[in-house]
């Protein structure tokens, strides 16, 4: 009895370990922290010496597996993307923007909040690291009402590129919902002069409202830019 009863107990443990974590290794960013085969581990040095095969460096390996991951989470193929930044993370730990297509893959398939902000945090430490990881990380927190840090992170990104796309569009956007519609004009005025994406009337409102500081909230039907 006692050997059925710790039977069960094995199988149901089994049971749960595979419902919260159904994905494979390679669906999970750095492959979930998980130990490895010997089959895997050598699945990896294939891998890596193909890319030095190719004369290129891990480095620069990994930005050709990034490229490849964009190209598919563009095709909204999240398994492919995630594969593909897991072998960009094999290749150089230290890219940040693995650490981006990690976190927005996350955040597309409804992960924790907690989680998809660990990516970012991971992206935004690091040294190599392009603009618009501070873009999509300060929309992140917008649309999670930390306002402040929103606008640190999109400034961040004006910091590295002024032109970063959608970084003024966004930062229009946090401050129409702080009700400050002066800097909303002014920020729109610039993301529309960089053609990042407002939307449509989005301009002319706020800086209406900026002419007229005491006439309201903003309006409920607003859509931040995506």
């Amino acid at each position: 009895m006692k050997r059925l009863r710790a039977l069960v107990t094995l199988l149901l443990l089994s049971a749960i370990a595979a419902f919260a974590d159904p994905l494979p290794m390679n669906q999970l960013p750095m492959y979930g922290g998980r130990a490895k085969t010997e089959e895997m581990k050598n699945a990896d040095v294939d891998f890596v010496a193909s890319i030095e095969t190719q004369g290129l460096s891990r480095a620069e390996g990994a930005k050709q597996m990034l490229r490849q991951g964009w190209t598919a989470w563009g095709r909204r193929d999240m398994a492919t993307a995630m594969a593909r930044f897991n072998q960009a993370w094999l290749l150089d730990p230290d890219n940040g923007n693995v650490y981006h297509g990690f976190a927005l893959v996350l955040a597309l398939r409804d992960a924790p909040s907690s989680e998809v902000e660990d990516m970012f945090r991971l992206a935004a430490s690091k040294s190599t690291v392009d603009a618009a990881v501070f873009v999509d990380y300060g929309h992140f927190l917008m649309t999670q009402k930390r306002l402040d840090a929103s606008q640190v992170q999109l400034k961040k990104a004006l910091q590295i590129s002024p032109a970063a796309r959608n970084a003024s569009s966004n930062l229009a956007f946090t401050y129409y919902l702080k009700n400050d519609f002066i800097n909303a004009c002014a920020w729109a005025r610039k993301a529309e002069s960089n053609r990042d994406r407002l939307e449509p009337g989005f301009l002319e409102e706020m800086c209406t409202r900026a002419a007229e500081p005491a006439k309201g909230r903003p309006a409920s039907g607003s859509r931040p830019p995506a």
